[in-house]
């Protein structure tokens, strides 16, 4: 089991649900990172104002630059401190979308998130933005890199596939290898498909060769696909596959395949596109807020039950654990901890075989290393005590010859004996 999907003690957790007057004023509220470049001096105090009525200390930083003999805000950046600290208890992974405001400005706002080990939306930061251009987008990755991920490596981006997006993250080293990797969100690849060719079928072989974690399903689902479509099939060759599929990934993306920023905008963004720039800094505090109240409880549970893991692994866990038992293993090698396992036939399906690997955490099936919970092979392999000299009949394969005895030929016992 990967150790972060354990339910930890050091996890940040702000008070109880009747304390939400005091939590703006724990340490751990403290601080809020905003960042302002091509401000209003009006403009730009009050947004200071609301930060600091939010949080007791902030981290500023205003870069002026005068347009026309005013000042204009063009940039602005902010990450609740519990929010940022909290994000090294997830899985090292980002996303990030970009959404409209209905204001008379008609600014753009960008959205970066996590998901927790208990497969829950955490918020990490937001920006307004003039426009979702290269430079605005290379400006908010940079903020990233500067407030959120702070020197640590193995990150992944999951994004759209946005051109200033894709132009921006080439000047952005932790999401680049060796320190991190970039990978798209299948929904959105999935969509451009539909847009493309208006064909709900290949939308749906789009999603399954895309989540597909073994390679020889990917490539049979991608045939699927190029006998359908042969304009489809070209366009997806012609992306790297390790961007979009799960096959190919190479666990970067730690099971996540989309964007997943519906929760975060119906939740905590629901009704902000037409506040002003102030309301909305305060909207988003209040709500982050109410995630942590609600998620402290599910956690309090948790621990009180001694349970080590999120309730998400256990469920995971205990399904795969169920499926282990139709499994049979056939080869062990005690010195490399490795063996075969292979799967029960049935319906027509099954009866395949997978190699696994405990000292390096690996499955030929591919969800162990993408997801970090011990699939149903691995599983099997744990609760191997003896070998099963001889299985049922379900497990054997089918033969391609007849055995056929030949009596003209004996075999020869011993010297001069016919």
């Amino acid at each position: 089991m990967s150790s972060g999907h354990r339910a930890s003690h050091d996890a940040p957790m702000p008070p109880g649900e009747n304390d939400q007057v005091l939590y703006r004023s724990i340490p751990f509220f403290a601080r809020t990172f905003l960042e302002i470049i091509q401000y209003d001096m009006q403009c730009a105090s009050m947004l200071y104002l609301k930060v600091q009525e939010v949080s007791e200390k902030s981290s500023v930083s205003i870069a002026p630059q005068p347009s026309g003999g005013a000042y204009v805000i063009k940039y602005v950046f902010w990450a609740f401190k519990p929010c940022v600290e909290g994000f090294q208890f997830c899985r090292r992974v980002i996303t990030v979308d970009e959404i409209h405001l209905y204001t008379k400005y008609k600014h753009k706002m960008l959205i970066a998130a996590t998901m927790d080990e208990n497969q829950q939306v955490l918020p990490l930061a937001f920006a307004i933005v003039d426009e979702g251009s290269t430079l605005s987008w290379k400006w908010f990755l940079q903020m990233l890199s500067k407030h959120i991920i702070r020197g640590a490596s193995g990150t992944c981006l999951i994004s759209d596939l946005h051109p200033g997006l894709i132009t921006a993250i080439v000047d952005i080293p932790d999401f680049l290898p060796p320190r991190g990797a970039h990978r798209y969100c299948l929904r959105h690849l999935c969509s451009n498909i539909n847009n493309r060719y208006n064909n709900a079928q290949l939308n749906d072989l789009c999603w399954r060769v895309g989540s597909e974690y073994q390679v020889r399903k990917f490539n049979r689902t991608l045939d699927e696909i190029r006998n359908t479509k042969i304009e489809a099939y070209v366009y997806l060759d012609q992306i790297e596959k390790e961007k979009w599929t799960a096959s190919h990934d190479g666990g970067w993306r730690c099971g996540i395949m989309t964007t997943n920023m519906f929760e975060c905008i119906n939740g905590v963004l629901k009704g902000v596109r037409r506040l002003p720039v102030t309301a909305i800094v305060e909207l988003t505090f209040d709500r982050s807020v109410y995630y942590f109240q609600e998620r402290r409880a599910k956690c309090s549970t948790m621990l009180n039950n001694n349970q080590l893991w999120t309730d998400y692994a256990y469920k995971l866990f205990k399904r795969w654990s169920a499926k282990s038992k139709k499994h049979a293993v056939t080869r062990f090698n005690q010195f490399e901890h490795s063996a075969t396992v292979i799967t029960k036939h049935y319906h027509g399906q099954g009866g395949k075989t997978h190699f696994v690997k405990i000292v390096t955490r690996e499955c030929s099936y591919g969800k162990w290393s993408q997801i970090g919970i011990p699939c149903s092979h691995a599983q099997r392999m744990t609760y191997f005590n003896s070998f099963q000299s001889l299985m049922t009949e379900e497990y054997w394969d089918t033969s391609e010859f007849e055995l056929v005895h030949d009596a003209t030929i004996r075999v020869t016992t011993r010297p001069g004996r016919q």
